[in-house]
């Protein structure tokens, strides 16, 4: 009779900050790199990346949600370069903003008629607004907003 394998399955959901230390752990760990993959759901995006240990028949999956749209993801392109053509996708698909892709393919993967195909047209006006807000913020002669400064005080309370 032959043995019945049951491997372990994780899904751990964790910061975007963690992202590249965790792929960098299980890299270390000699896991293989899956797949990567992103979802639209609830105006987030979800974006999964998954390993596997081919010796502890064991299959990882970190996940991360981005709840701004515009905000920058590293790619993981650095430790594991065959994430690249996943990043590309998920970036032209989705619009994930995913940075410094390794093979950065620049929007031309896929023979796209429309732009981000895979997000709901709610999804599209999000990250559009996203976009434009993250732009505006950044422009040269933009306005602060005084919310978003902080000022230093010493012991006393004088600025």
């Amino acid at each position: 009779m032959s043995e019945v394998i049951n491997p372990g399955n994780t899904m751990e959901t964790i910061p975007l900050e963690d992202l590249l230390e965790e792929v960098m752990k299980r890299k270390h760990q000699g896991m293989r790199f899956d797949q990567a993959c992103a979802a639209f759901v609830d105006g987030k995006f979800e974006l999964s990346y998954s390993f596997s240990d081919d010796d502890a028949y064991s299959f990882d999956t970190l996940r991360v949600v981005v709840d701004d749209l515009a905000r920058q993801i590293p790619s993981v392109s650095v430790i594991y370069p065959c994430a690249s053509f996943y990043e590309n996708e998920m970036r032209e698909l989705f619009g994930c903003q995913i940075e410094m892709i390794g093979f950065d393919y620049k929007e031309k993967l896929y023979r796209l008629n429309v732009e981000t195909p895979m997000l709901p047209e709610a999804g599209k006006a999000a990250l559009k607004e996203a976009l434009a807000a993250a732009t505006e913020k950044s422009a040269p002669g933009s306005t602060v907003d005084a919310a978003d400064v902080e000022v230093e005080t010493d012991e006393g309370g004088a600025q």
